[in-house]
């Protein structure tokens, strides 16, 4: 028998009062949530914080600390304002460059303690709010490669106050050469004097890759059967499959070393 509870006035007062009605749905108590699937916790980008000598005073009076807690040395979103100037260099020239590490957390983690999500990202130059395709705008991809996990740090070396393991990752531009940010953006760009935008996007899932479909708009089987799937569109977020992201946005300017304005010096060599 189905059932409602209804609202009815008796006497100049309100009642609560059990009627049988046809169509009422009575929810099942047994029901349990399978949350195998979920992606539970966000991704995120960490930036430094400032910290004042008193803070980093109480740090140590209260704790075990030299001083309070703080990521890494690395390029807080913003200006790159890195004590010299950039510059477009003559063909055969570089830049002086700079390198920095990038940060990221998540608190997904296994029966063990250990993160379970890959972390990857990619830099995009001077990308629009809603271009049609982000990978026109790829850039420093041999700094940065799109496919290229977040390497894992040690949690000896993030200290913690009153937090869990916060599982920090990241990925170093400009390890192995320094990142020239004025003549080494794979663009296409002939005149690249001036300021710029560079988008950092990180995501916890792979990249979207959207299903192939016929003239008629339907799924392209493999051999097996199954969808087939085109390569995958980097710097778009898989959200159909649970992916979370976040993004930071860098701004530096680049001047034109064979016509410099007064006052920069500008640092190419061979």
């Amino acid at each position: 028998m189905t059932c409602a509870v209804l609202l009815v006035r008796r006497g100049g007062a309100l009642g609560l009062y059990l009627v049988t009605v046809s169509g009422c749905i009575i929810p099942d108590s047994e029901i349990s949530v399978q949350d195998e699937f979920l992606n539970l916790h966000a991704v995120r980008i960490v930036e430094p914080s400032p910290v004042t000598e008193r803070a980093d005073s109480d740090c140590r009076e209260r704790t075990s600390l030299s001083g309070c807690p703080r990521v890494p040395d690395t390029l807080p979103s913003g200006l790159i304002s890195p004590g010299f100037a950039l510059c477009v260099c003559q063909e055969g020239e570089r830049d002086l460059g700079l390198g920095f590490d990038v940060f990221v957390e998540d608190a997904d983690i296994d029966g063990q303690g250990d993160p379970t999500d890959d972390i990857i990202g990619a830099l995009f130059l001077d990308m629009p709010d809603q271009p049609e395709d982000p990978r026109d705008f790829l850039a420093y991809t041999n700094h940065l490669p799109p496919e290229e996990p977040a390497r894992r740090f040690r949690a000896s070396d993030v200290q913690t106050i009153e937090r869990p393991d916060p599982h920090l990752k990241a990925w170093t531009l400009g390890d192995q050469s320094r990142v020239d940010l004025c003549n080494d953006h794979d663009s296409p760009k002939d005149e690249f004097d001036g300021l710029h935008e560079l988008r950092l996007i990180v995501t916890d899932r792979p990249w979207y890759r959207p299903a192939l479909v016929d003239a008629d708009g339907n799924a392209i089987l493999d051999d097996n059967g199954l969808p087939s799937f085109a390569d995958p569109v980097v710097g778009m977020p898989d959200l159909a499959a649970g992916a979370t992201y976040d993004t930071a946005s860098y701004v530096f300017q680049c001047f034109d070393a064979s016509d410099p304005p007064e006052g920069v010096e500008c640092n190419c060599e061979a």
